[in-house]
């Protein structure tokens, strides 16, 4: 019950913050749909997974790594798009991951895909494999989940 109630409140806030300046009709429509969400996601969970109110925050620091980490990718991609002769060595390399949770995983996997130059191929257990479009630029293979991960980990492992 308690895991509801900070879920309907944090909802509420993030639909709060979208909205400002905040009428009564949009703080009533925020409520419903805040209530809705939260409802749905008690009922999928039956308790298997607990909120967490410190995993929002790690989630909003993660989104602006990722922003971070996506402008860095674009335009390293867009040397090696620019430059033709610039020598590549595209390889599959295999990273662990210590996230526990699946969902954090999901969203690692996600975010190495959404990232140029780097392509999720396969995901087992806390194994993933990864296709970089240039292998030699890479120091070490942690280093392709090393921004995200203690995010991750924060946001979703218990």
């Amino acid at each position: 019950m308690v895991n509801l109630v900070l879920l309907f409140i944090s909802l509420f806030l993030l639909w709060t913050g979208l909205v400002f300046p905040l009428s009564g009709q949009e703080a009533i429509a925020g409520a419903i749909l805040s209530l809705l969400i939260s409802s749905a996601v008690s009922f999928y969970t039956k308790g298997k997974e607990s909120f967490k109110v410190s995993g929002i925050f790690y989630l909003i620091i993660y989104s602006f790594v990722f922003i971070k980490e996506l402008i860095k990718a674009n335009l390293s991609m867009a040397k090696i798009v620019l430059t033709p002769s610039l020598p590549i060595s595209p390889k599959i390399v295999e990273v662990k991951t210590s996230i526990k949770s699946n969902v954090g995983r999901a969203f690692l996997a996600n975010s190495i895909t959404l990232t140029p130059g780097t392509l999720s191929v396969d995901l087992e257990g806390d194994t993933l494999y990864i296709h970089v479009v240039d292998g030699n630029a890479l120091g070490s293979s942690a280093d392709i989940v090393k921004p995200f991960e203690r995010l991750l980990k924060g946001a979703f492992d218990k």
